[in-house]
């Protein structure tokens, strides 16, 4: 009889893939559970890239040792950021803990799991290593009749943004040869995936050292044969080639949408995070994309309050999201990150600036997001059928080719399929429609263009 086992997993994508990989790594000993309370091994997988992500994991962890006081055979497992910034030091203030592995140390689980049940008091696997590699696992997904998942085609990060911790958590950048890929792919739409997200902190320098790139993957990712819809995340525009640019106009399988972090408005701004684009080149990538798919929707992140940013730096920021309209953003204040060049830097602006420098922005962005929206009320768009809606309504959750999330009534047969919906009401972040006609034809033609251009 399997084991039981709990994942608790904070921050990106990159997690989300990285807690399914611990899934599959540990499938032949343990299955997983629902609540921590049944649980004999419990995994916290977490994020470092903020402040506030990082309490939360030790509010969390805090919380494990009522259930291993109460179970002393309970194996509790920190991985993670935190894990990796952290090491002994985690180990020191929560002792309970029996395992703690950064981002590398992750693929040496099961191993440490078999000391610790042999009697070793406590395992840290935090050492950074300029020649890892990923390794390869073949098991299946843990998730049963998934209709989307994530693959990393690349780790770690070598633009070292003097704000950005992943360098120094998820170690130099790494890419897997295309072929485990394109394995992993093939794979995932054999047990029903419907749409694959491709990942790396920085996926348009990928291929690196392997003779290959991008957007090389990206066509030969598009010709497996009953993929319907391929996402990628995170670029970093220093590296968004014409290539890639290109291939949002030639691959059906690839969906009009790209995120596409700004971080700030400003060239001052952007030289100190040592971006190595100016505003200018952004809005230059942001014309072409446009230009060759008119459909694309574009999403960004932002920081507010970066050390030195004056009032005429964040005017530009504000400028910046008024001329690209985004339909939505991610932004944050900036807080300092151990071990980052930012975080000594002695003109740090005062917190009540960046709170209110933050407000304006999100309250800037929620017009233009409610506008961007509003253009899709009436028309009729293709989703894929992801679950039931959050909401508590009794509606299905669905998904745009545009990443425009859609609520709707609907049998729960339709998850894992493709359908047409109205759109008929508009909010912030999400969409609100009925189901068309079954009968009637589907948007989806293998052409590119499935609505008219939002504008």
């Amino acid at each position: 009889m399997k084991k039981k086992l709990y994942v608790a997993t904070f921050g990106c994508q990159m997690n989300e893939y990285d807690s399914q990989r611990m899934v599959q790594m540990l499938s032949s000993d343990y299955e997983l559970c629902k609540v921590p309370e049944e649980a004999d091994l419990i995994i916290v997988n977490t994020c470092s890239i903020r402040e506030k992500a990082e309490n939360k994991v030790y509010s969390l962890v805090g919380r494990f040792r009522r259930l291993k006081d109460q179970n002393p055979d309970l194996k509790i497992a920190v991985t993670g950021c935190v894990a990796q910034q952290e090491g002994r030091r985690l180990q020191e203030r929560a002792p309970f803990v029996d395992i703690v592995a950064g981002p590398q140390g992750i693929h040496s689980l099961p191993k440490a799991l078999k000391e610790v049940h042999r009697g070793r008091q406590a395992v840290t696997l935090t050492t950074l290593q300029d020649d890892f590699v990923i390794p390869e696992i073949k098991a299946p997904l843990p998730e049963k009749d998934a209709v989307r998942t994530f693959i990393t085609i690349m780790q770690g990060c070598n633009n070292f943004c003097t704000y950005c911790v992943v360098p120094y958590t998820r170690g130099r950048e790494v890419s897997r040869p295309p072929a485990h890929i394109i394995d992993e792919a093939v794979r995932a739409v054999s047990q029903g995936v419907k749409e694959i997200t491709l990942l790396g902190q920085n996926v348009n320098s990928y291929g690196k050292g392997l003779g290959t790139t991008f957007s090389g993957l990206l066509r030969s990712i598009c010709n497996i044969s009953g993929l319907k819809r391929v996402r990628f995340t995170t670029s970093h525009p220093k590296d968004l080639t014409q290539d890639i640019i290109d291939c949002f106009g030639d691959l059906v399988p690839l969906c009009e949408h790209l995120h596409l972090p700004v971080q700030s408005g400003s060239n001052r701004v952007l030289k100190r995070m040592n971006r190595k684009y100016s505003r200018e080149h952004y809005l230059d990538i942001v014309e072409r994309l446009r230009r060759r798919c008119p459909q694309i929707v574009l999403t960004t992140d932002l920081i507010v309050g970066s050390p030195g940013e004056s009032d005429d730096d964040f005017e530009q920021t504000i400028s910046l999201l008024k001329e690209v309209e985004f339909d939505q953003i991610f932004a944050f204040k900036y807080s300092p990150r151990p071990n980052t060049k930012a975080a000594r830097f002695n003109d740090q602006v005062d917190e009540e600036i960046k709170s209110a420098r933050l407000t304006q922005v999100l309250e800037l962005q929620n017009e233009i997001s409610l506008k961007k929206y509003g253009m899709l009320v009436g028309r009729t768009v293709e989703v894929l059928v992801e679950g039931v809606s959050r909401n508590g309504r009794g509606q299905l959750t669905a998904r745009t080719r545009g990443n425009h999330v859609v609520n709707f009534h609907g049998p729960k047969e339709l998850i894992g399929t493709f359908c047409n919906i109205v759109v008929e009401k508009a909010g912030y972040h999400s969409l609100v429609g009925s189901l068309l006609d079954p009968s009637s034809a589907p948007l989806h033609n293998g052409s590119k263009v499935f609505t008219l251009p939002l504008s």
